[in-house]
């Protein structure tokens, strides 16, 4: 009888423990995420330089498209520069400028176009499970990988963030779609607490002068 209970004791220790492992990386996880999110809002200033790449299945493989871009933060003010575009919220719209064409577009959304790291941790602190996806060393840094699965989502399949254990930054995050889209935001340079012109956030400043607001 009582070797009949030892068993049963520990074949039920057998079937807890990954559940308890499992529970453990989710909550140790998503408190990292949390951990970066909260030390990024700290920061006074940022200035990113990134690259962003968007891959599609074309024809049997990845059709890739990259392209280089600048972020500056000050605050909850945000400013994007890239090739096609510039995006800029100052706390409380948004804005899509157009260099180019001399236009000026209100947007209803900031968050998914901003790229701000502050912005892209918000959007993944809820409606998601979350565990540990190894570690790397990459151009001297400790990267922890996070993967979040969405609980119900038709577009997103997997999310993977890359985090700079050392410095409680950003480092990558990668979204593979679930149509096969697969989109990759890197981190080329990282500056903190540097320098910014709070002009360069105000939407009617004098470099915006003549642009036609749509």
């Amino acid at each position: 009888m009582e070797m009949r209970k030892f068993a049963g004791m520990k074949l039920f220790a057998l079937l807890i423990v990954p559940f308890l492992a499992q529970a453990q990386t989710h909550t140790d996880a998503k408190a990292l995420l949390n951990d970066v999110y909260e030390h990024t809002l700290a920061l006074e200033t940022q200035h990113i330089s990134f690259t962003n790449t968007i891959g599609a299945p074309s024809n049997g493989g990845m059709k890739e498209r990259s392209s280089k871009g600048e972020l500056f933060a000050l605050g909850e003010q945000v400013r994007v520069k890239t090739d096609a575009f510039e995006f800029l919220s100052d706390g409380s719209k948004a804005y899509l400028i157009y260099p180019e064409d001399e236009e000026i577009e209100t947007t209803a959304s900031d968050e998914e176009t901003s790229l701000s790291p502050a912005d892209i941790l918000k959007n993944y602190q809820s409606g998601y499970s979350y565990k540990m996806a190894g570690k790397a060393q990459e151009n001297g840094k400790s990267i922890q990988y996070v993967a979040l699965r969405p609980v119900a989502s038709e577009e997103v399949k997997e999310i993977i963030i890359g985090i700079d254990v050392k410095k409680l930054l950003l480092e990558n995050y990668t979204q593979y779609g679930t149509n096969g889209v697969k989109t990759v935001f890197s981190v080329d340079s990282y500056e903190t607490n540097v320098p910014l012109n709070e002009e360069m956030f105000n939407i009617n400043a004098k470099e915006f002068e003549g642009f036609y607001r749509l």
